[in-house]
């Protein structure tokens, strides 16, 4: 009985890890989203945004000091592509939302700044 319930428990782990990663794909050199949030004075500008599910949203930091977007609650949580990259100022970050939900993020280094996706 130990023996299925761990094989059936391991089985499930790559298929959610999965699901997960194609929650989001990150778009590397393409033309910024129409769904733009801007980071600056220590505050994502537009903390909750609504978008349907195959939108994009392109992340600006006008910032003097580094910034990033980490999901840690949706769909896209525990995806390896979860984690933003740290954006330098004027460096833009854009995050294609394949998957309904809620994705609440934060800066990683500044906790306190905190944003929402709500995807349709």
């Amino acid at each position: 009985m130990r023996t299925a319930v761990l094989a059936a428990f391991c089985l499930a782990l790559p298929f959610s890890a999965a699901h997960a990663a194609d929650a989001i794909e990150i778009v590397e050199g393409g033309a910024p989203s129409a769904n733009a949030i801007v980071i600056d004075k220590m505050a994502f500008g537009t903390p909750e945004i609504k978008i349907k599910a195959g939108d994009s949203v392109t992340w600006t930091n006008k910032d003097t000091m580094a910034h990033n977007v980490h999901f840690r609650q949706g769909p896209a949580k525990g995806a390896p592509n979860a984690q933003g990259k740290m954006l330098a100022t004027d460096a833009t970050w854009t995050v294609k939302f394949n998957t309904a939900g809620e994705y609440s993020y934060i800066c990683t280094p500044h906790p306190m700044m905190k944003g929402k996706v709500i995807v349709e």
